[in-house]
């Protein structure tokens, strides 16, 4: 008798505190159910929160967090409070509170017609939310991870700048050999009709289909009109490949590269922007030049 009593007690503990930690339900009743459960204290209100997440359909992958730069979310904890109506839950920031320093965590929300059409996916009838919890801290740790990142982010910027005109010169040396076909016993062509160089054989991962990818790239028209370029900006670019997320010369191209390529390709506008460009920028039908540097495959 005593025995079932105990049985009991953890049983209710379960359900209010995730007693064995083996899962339950958030406080707007999404279920959810731990992958790896690492002991320690749960992150709570006014915690900065360290994560990252993925959201799956079935066995599809339509969002990952790591292709952001820094890959990781991070995210003050507010006040934990149910929302009135569940449609507007929060399903990753709710499961945190069930979480400390280590763990992983799967949870989960049913969906309706209005967001399967939201997200394109018809027979979405669940999404599931992968969350892993890298780290918690507080105000002042948060605050000193800022300042030091802005420190590096800054100095990673100002050498990136200093590199834009050598790689416009190298640029502009690659498309006058391609013209006049100097280049020719360098060149490869796919089937689709993309064309590439690769200047330097990188010896890391190779990029596959579904991995995420880091890149810093320069693009320009076939007359040499620059773009855009990630050199200018802070940060490089980085995506998940063979998703869409960019051009379609981009999922083929980069897929044939292992980290540490460098490479110019030659896109043709179906490969780009197709017939209508991207006005004013890119004119309608227009073949596109792009040397890319892939840092790296995850």
């Amino acid at each position: 008798m005593k025995s079932n009593f105990f049985l009991l007690l953890c049983m209710m503990a379960f359900f209010v505190s995730s007693c064995g930690k083996k899962g339950g339900q958030t406080i707007s009743g999404h279920a959810y159910e731990y992958i790896e459960d690492v002991e320690g204290t749960n992150a709570v209100e006014g915690d900065y929160v360290y994560f990252l997440f993925s959201v799956k359909v079935k066995d599809s992958v339509v969002f990952n967090s790591i292709t952001q730069n820094p890959p990781f979310i991070r995210f003050k904890l507010p006040k934990s409070e149910k929302p009135a109506d569940k449609t507007n839950s929060q399903p990753v920031l709710e499961v945190l509170y069930f979480m400390s320093k280590g763990d992983s965590a799967v949870v989960y929300m049913e969906t309706d017609s209005v967001v399967r059409a939201q997200i394109g996916i018809e027979d979405a009838d669940r999404l599931a939310y992968h969350v892993r919890l890298i780290d918690i801290k507080d105000e002042a740790s948060y605050q000193a991870d800022m300042k030091e990142e802005q420190k590096i982010l800054d100095e990673k910027f100002e050498l990136n700048k200093q590199r834009v005109p050598e790689i416009e010169a190298m640029i502009k040396s690659t498309l006058e050999d391609y013209k006049s076909g100097k280049n020719k016993d360098q060149l490869i062509t796919t089937a689709s009709g993309l064309k590439y160089i690769v200047h330097t054989t990188g010896t890391g991962a190779k990029a596959e289909s579904g991995k995420s990818v880091a890149v810093n790239y320069y693009g320009c028209l076939m007359d040499g009109t620059h773009f855009d370029d990630s050199w200018s900006r802070p940060q490089e670019f980085s995506f998940i490949l063979g998703n869409g997320q960019v051009i379609p010369g981009w999922d083929e191209g980069v897929a044939l590269l292992n980290e540490g390529t460098k490479a110019t390709f030659f896109i043709p506008y179906a490969l780009a922007y197709g017939d209508a460009g991207r006005p004013p920028v890119i004119p309608e039908k227009s073949d596109l030049v792009f040397y890319i540097e892939l840092n790296k495959v995850n």
